[in-house]
């Protein structure tokens, strides 16, 4: 890629995007386990009454006494699992609602330095530090048609145009 010049316009500083729950967290596995352990002890406990050497006085109790915890757990298990996701989606939500809103203050902004309008509707530029340039259909200050690249750069953006990433030159700000 050819180097580029740093723009004038700062890449705006947005928080780390949260990370989808991908696996049961610790509340939920203790939950888990416990009822694990509730139906293993239950299980046993039918085992016994089924074959006869039950010390129990009234199994029947003593099942209930082991089996309704159990699926109070399951179930609050599940819940809390349920909520947990819930409220990490919304933070996502609330993390893209965010970026759209950066994006949209940085493209105005790439749009006065430049004295470019960026043509692709929505228009995007990226609002993240990445490794890779993103490529967008502009109108150049002179009415020029082309493709620039938009890439971040030490905490700025970089700006260039031309056919492919590869021989495209480095654009210039228009406005001090």
């Amino acid at each position: 890629m050819i180097g580029v010049l740093r723009g004038r316009v700062p890449v705006p500083d947005l928080p780390p995007r949260p990370e989808q729950i991908e696996f049961a967290q610790l509340p939920v596995l203790v939950m888990g386990g416990l009822a694990a352990a509730l139906i293993i002890v239950f299980t046993w406990h039918v085992c016994a009454v089924i074959i006869g050497r039950s010390r129990s006085q009234n199994p029947f109790r003593t099942a209930i006494i082991l089996g309704a915890p159990a699926i109070a757990l399951v179930v609050a298990a599940g819940i809390t699992d349920t909520a947990q996701r819930h409220l990490r989606d919304q933070q996502i939500d609330r993390w893209g609602d965010l970026q759209y809103a950066a994006m949209t203050e940085s493209v105005a902004a790439l749009e006065h330095a430049y004295g470019i309008t960026l043509t692709q509707s929505p228009p995007f530029v990226p609002v993240v530090p990445r490794d890779w340039p993103s490529e967008q259909p502009v109108t150049l200050a002179d009415g020029t048609a082309t493709t620039c690249w938009f890439a971040t750069t030490d905490g700025h953006y970089a700006v260039t145009c031309g056919d492919t990433e590869n021989t495209a030159t480095p654009l210039q700000p228009v406005a001090p």
